[in-house]
């Protein structure tokens, strides 16, 4: 039997401390359903907080724990639920943070939803390995520990002492997952069957927006973003872009990877496929219209681009977020 501790601090979500326990719920009675002769269930938990005191969730409602970090059952899995708000107040948490260091020491996975992650690798346990978060914190959490090799693309990452899930939402997908490592493939299907969830989603990038990196403070490459930006569909080369920046081909190169994390072929690239993403929103079907629409001739290449890019094919991308006209 897995024993699960879930941590809950103020401005967590509800959503990824009550939808995991649903799940745990479900796979008890599940795994009691299917072998009556086994009366063990999957798992127990606990909801812990510092002081053992009531949090209050983003949600303004208050959530009262069973018990305190310093009182509970010895956990092989703590789970760190999302937060929104102020992160940094998350950081600060040295006895929280402390207490994980000294779990994961003993042997106890640590399992990070979303903004979990910064909690994870404040304690040092993500250092030159890879993790996940939601892709909205990606830049936050680069900046904050250069260290981790962040991968926001991904949902989910399994470090085998540690598993990152990405965004809000992946409370889900974690607990599916934890179903299925701790439990078994049948156990995890038939209790998504059951819930009604995606065991596919394997990537955040279908989600992802590009940010356009504007916060540089390098105002030749901020002129070239804004010309991309504004004449998306015509032919450009670096030595037109390096030219218009007043800069030697090499040193624009190198200053527009440092200002924005692309090249200027990879970030014009992100740009069309972002444009491409608005007509399939609006419900537009016809690839070869899309294609020429954004400046690209050949709809078999743009398809192998977008793909590259987004995650999913044009035609899974528009189906997925398509805005739906009845029934």
């Amino acid at each position: 039997m897995l024993n699960i501790a879930i941590l809950a601090f103020d401005n967590c979500l509800q959503s990824s401390i009550a939808g995991p326990l649903d799940l745990f719920t479900v796979a008890n009675w599940e795994k009691k359903k299917r072998n009556k002769t086994d009366k063990t269930p999957f798992c127990r938990w606990e909801v812990l907080t510092l002081d053992g005191g009531p949090v209050v969730c983003f949600s303004q409602e208050p959530l009262v724990p069973h018990c305190s970090i310093a009182s509970c059952r010895q956990p092989d899995l703590i789970i760190l639920p999302s937060v929104l708000g102020n992160i940094e107040a998350l950081r600060q948490e040295k006895e929280v943070i402390s207490w994980l260091k000294e779990q994961h020491g003993r042997g106890t996975i640590i399992a990070s939803i979303c903004a979990g992650a910064f909690l994870v690798a404040e304690a040092g346990i993500l250092n030159g390995r890879e993790a996940t978060t939601h892709w909205q914190l990606a830049d936050r959490f680069h900046q904050t520990y250069p260290k981790v090799k962040l991968q926001e693309d991904k949902i989910l990452i399994d470090g085998d002492d540690y598993i990152c899930a990405g965004g809000t939402s992946a409370h889900q997908d974690l607990a599916i997952y934890l179903l299925e490592k701790f439990g078994s493939a049948e156990l995890a299907d038939s209790c998504a069957r059951m819930m009604l969830i995606d065991r596919s989603r394997r990537h955040q990038a279908p989600y992802i927006r590009f940010r356009r990196q504007k916060n540089h403070g390098d105002k030749q490459v901020a002129l070239v973003q804004r010309y991309l930006e504004q004449h998306l569909t015509e032919r450009t080369s670096v030595v037109k872009m390096a030219s218009m920046a007043q800069m030697v081909e090499r040193t624009f190169l190198r200053r527009f990877k440092k200002a924005t994390g692309d090249s200027p072929l990879e970030y014009l690239q992100r740009l069309r496929v972002e444009a491409a993403k608005r007509l399939l929103e609006r419900g537009e079907t016809r690839i070869g219209l899309i294609t020429s629409a954004v400046g690209y001739e050949d709809a078999s290449s743009f398809r192998r681009l977008f793909k590259q890019i987004a995650g999913v094919s044009p035609t899974v991308y528009r189906r997925r977020f398509v805005d739906l006209k009845g029934s």
